[in-house]
């Protein structure tokens, strides 16, 4: 074989890694970068951090009312509204981080959103470097970090039900606290007790009660019988601007009451495909329509909410593949960040959900053994051993 015919194969190796670093290694450090640095050097605030998680633990601290009592606070700019509107749970986690300036604070959380996304993509057995690079490049992934939002903790506790789903306590305990903290992921209860799970759906009902009971026991039940009312304002001033299908049917003109009915038709199907898919035996796909349902049947859905999408990448494709790519073009239609700006973006944000969805739901998913039970009980085996 001569020199040239040999430099030829060498060539396009060299370009093919080059090829990857940039795209997988060099443009998620940028995308974090602008996520992180302006945080970091003081220019910007991580919002619901600063503004929400923070502002409410100092009032705990103090003893004070850590709900808002006249209407909801708009600081800043772009008509934001961050105000606190969480269960206490996050507001009590979050007191430590009190201890330290606000600044420094929601710099190192952003840090350890950052470690715990790609601790979710660990637990679910991704191992490629290029995947965990090409997920930093999903806008709902930096405008978590960005924001300093919960959802990718959330997300983290979804991947652990998952993960430790023929272990009733373990699941179990992951839905149960994730509920406490925000009650957004419950369809995971109904994805547990349709797979005939039962124990560890009570567990997640027991353990989310009791979260929820104490951690309003400790701060002295302050705003108790108040919060589902303010939960119902926030979501009438917010859900026309949300990633949801109601939000969306307002954009193309339709009435609000038929938006509401399509959204409700939507996140109906949604539960009930979970309930029928679970009975039929089919783990992965209930999986995935329940954590598809947990985004649909929220009242109010930001961008970040969207970063749960890549748990079902995970899932599904835990090697190199195309679902890896879907949220890429988001970098060219999403520009505002938390909620939506434009109807090209919302419809942008959930055509790339949708697609998302059915490659998961594939007879053969990309890349995913066709055995999930034997997967399972490997992973059971190999997490029992003493080793």
């Amino acid at each position: 074989m001569s020199t040239a015919a040999q430099a030829a194969p060498r060539g396009r190796v060299i370009v093919s890694r080059v090829f990857w670093v940039l795209l997988c290694g060099v443009l998620p450090l940028v995308a974090l970068y602008y996520a992180i640095g302006p945080v970091a050097l003081g220019d910007r605030q991580a919002a619901d951090f600063h503004f929400n998680y923070y502002y409410a633990a100092e009032a705990i601290r103090a003893g004070e009312t850590f709900y808002p009592t006249g209407g909801f606070v708009v600081r800043g700019t772009d008509d934001l509204i961050i105000d606190y509107v969480y269960p206490p749970l996050v507001g009590i986690a979050t007191v430590p981080w009190t201890l330290m300036p606000v600044g420094l604070a929601e710099s190192l959380f952003q840090v350890l959103l950052v470690a715990a996304f790609l601790v979710t993509l660990a637990v679910l057995g991704v191992r490629d470097w290029r995947c965990w690079g090409l997920a930093f490049l999903w806008p709902p992934v930096t405008d978590a970090v960005s924001t300093g939002n919960v959802t990718i903790l959330l997300g983290l506790a979804a991947a652990l039900a998952w993960r430790f789903r023929n272990r009733s306590l373990a699941s179990g305990a992951s839905v149960g606290v994730s509920i406490a903290a925000k009650i957004f992921l419950w369809p995971l209860t109904i994805w547990l007790a349709a797979t005939r799970r039962v124990t560890a759906a009570a567990w997640s009902v027991g353990i989310a009660v009791a979260a929820l009971l104490v951690s309003w026991a400790a701060v002295g039940f302050r705003g108790f019988t108040e919060y589902p009312d303010l939960a119902r304002r926030l979501s009438e001033r917010m859900d026309e601007r949300g990633y949801t299908l109601y939000a969306l049917g307002l954009d193309f003109g339709l009435s609000p009451g038929l938006s509401r009915a399509l959204w409700l038709a939507l996140a109906s199907a949604l539960v009930i495909a979970t309930v029928v898919v679970g009975r039929r035996g089919d783990d992965r796909r209930a999986y995935v329509l329940a954590l598809t349902a947990a985004i649909a049947v929220s009242p109010i859905v930001w961008l970040h909410y969207f970063s749960l999408l890549l748990v079902i990448v995970a899932v599904v494709q835990p090697r190199m593949g195309p679902m890896w790519f879907i949220g890429l073009p988001l970098q060219i239609f999403v520009s505002t960040g938390v909620y939506n700006g434009s109807t090209i973006q919302t419809t942008a944000v959930l055509v790339a959900a949708a697609v998302t969805v059915a490659l998961a739901l594939r007879p053969v998913s990309f890349g995913r053994r066709s055995d999930d039970r034997q997967f399972a009980g490997r992973a059971t085996t190999v997490i029992s051993s003493p080793r």
